[in-house]
């Protein structure tokens, strides 16, 4: 296992736990909410952000997991690694700190800069998603196993 798969599975164990982590503050927030009887602040604008960061952070680690795990099979190489991991670093980033960022204020104006800010980083993890597709389906096609190729 090469450095690049190691540093994978290190980033989406630790994503997890960090979801994990904030899904024990917002239960809290939601328990709390349940006892206040105030049912609109589940609903809120934070509210809602933050759970989609929970979760969304839980889903970037297991990918990572995921990527991390499957990168050998796949038929890039080297600097093509480096840019797959750094598009999902930073779709990671965009759905937990940005998102989290995010939630504290409601865009206002139509020009919302972290929105463009988080689309720019989940466009660069989609496209990492795509080049690893890409790059496992290659090797998949060529492999001496794949049935057209005997």
């Amino acid at each position: 296992m090469d450095k690049t798969e190691q540093i994978h599975l290190i980033i989406g164990f630790w994503l997890i736990f960090l979801a994990s982590c904030g899904g024990f503050f917002l239960a809290d927030q939601q328990l709390d909410s349940f006892r206040q009887q105030r049912p609109e602040q589940l609903l809120s604008w934070w509210m809602v952000l933050s759970s989609s960061a929970h979760g969304h952070t839980a889903l970037f680690g297991v990918l990572h997991i995921l990527t991390g795990l499957t990168l050998p099979y796949g038929c890039l190489r080297g600097g093509w690694k480096v840019l797959q991991g750094s598009g999902l670093v930073l779709g990671s980033f965009a759905m937990s700190v940005l998102m989290m960022i995010r939630s504290f204020y409601i865009p206002d104006q139509l020009f919302d800069p972290m929105g463009i800010l988080i689309g720019i980083c989940l466009s660069c993890a989609l496209g990492s998603v795509a080049l690893h597709i890409v790059g496992l389906s290659v090797h998949w096609l060529y492999s001496p196993q794949h049935k057209l190729n005997r």
